[in-house]
């Protein structure tokens, strides 16, 4: 059953809230660096992390708001670091706190519901921090540190012609998740001033995010291969589409699993390892 969380609601009032929320952290992000370009890649992570989250049809819920927010954060973080090499303390604040919110939202979706749409909406979200951050990282450290931040896409990518990949549900792993929340932490030391001073912090952050992403994508591939063409416990045939989604530090697959009747949608592997 749905909750009556913003039912009724139309869907333009409904779009007040996060649109506000958004235009705020887009005009913050012009005044902190007011630039065309800025403004732009400010916009397109606008619409790349939102922009299917907000024409949705599904409800909109608290960890909505809470996902939102750390969107606007990555925004603002991305007007901090773009005129710069390296992250500022500011930068580190920003974007610390929009790592912490990836726990808190999970929270929130745990005790308020949660949706496949919402899901989903963290999920393009999750993918955006790590981009912005390898991104953010290449003046600094060179072009090879972008990689952290496509390992998502390019595995969307490999699972659309992949369609076999589509009918498998990979089984829960707590170091998936583990290494998942350590990307973000990770990739924000890479580019620290403490790593600024000492080159060798810098480089083995990013390393290590890079290296354990590489093993956590090949381990899971791997299995996806080797049960290729099968079906795994817990997929079925009345499903006519399946999802990738991220595996966020805050665990809320639970969250999204115990809405599974409404979603309808069946989560295959999330972000991160």
């Amino acid at each position: 059953m749905r909750s009556s969380h913003s039912s009724g609601t139309s869907p333009g009032l409904r779009l007040l809230s996060p649109v506000a929320m958004l235009s705020a952290a887009t005009l913050i992000s012009a005044a902190l660096h007011p630039q065309w370009s800025t403004i732009l890649i400010v916009l397109a992570l606008f619409g790349l992390g939102s922009g299917r989250s907000l024409l949705r049809a599904e409800t909109w819920r608290p960890a909505d708001d809470v996902t939102t927010v750390r969107l606007g954060l990555i925004m603002v973080f991305t007007a901090l670091v773009i005129r710069d090499d390296g992250f500022s303390w500011t930068a580190i604040v920003v974007g610390g706190l929009a790592l912490i919110l990836d726990a808190c939202d999970g929270y929130v979706a745990r005790r308020t519901g949660a949706t496949s749409a919402g899901a989903d909406f963290d999920e393009s979200v999750d993918a955006l921090v790590v981009l912005v951050l390898s991104v953010a990282l290449v003046p600094i450290w060179g072009w090879w540190v972008v990689l952290p931040g496509t390992f998502y896409y390019l595995f969307r990518g490999a699972a659309l012609l992949r369609p076999a990949w589509r009918q498998q549900q990979l089984p829960p792993s707590v170091l998936r998740k583990t290494i998942a929340a350590s990307q973000g932490i990770l990739l924000l030391t890479a580019g620290s001033p403490v790593a600024l001073a000492n080159p060798s912090l810098g480089i083995m952050s990013a390393v290590i995010a890079l290296t354990a992403l590489v093993f956590s994508f090949g381990r899971d591939i791997v299995w996806l291969e080797r049960h290729a063409g099968t079906l795994t416990p817990g997929t079925t045939h009345r499903h006519a589409e399946y999802s990738i989604r991220l595996q966020p530090a805050s665990q809320k697959a639970e969250a999204v699993s115990g809405n599974a009747e409404d979603s309808e949608r069946l989560p295959v592997r999330r972000l991160g390892p």
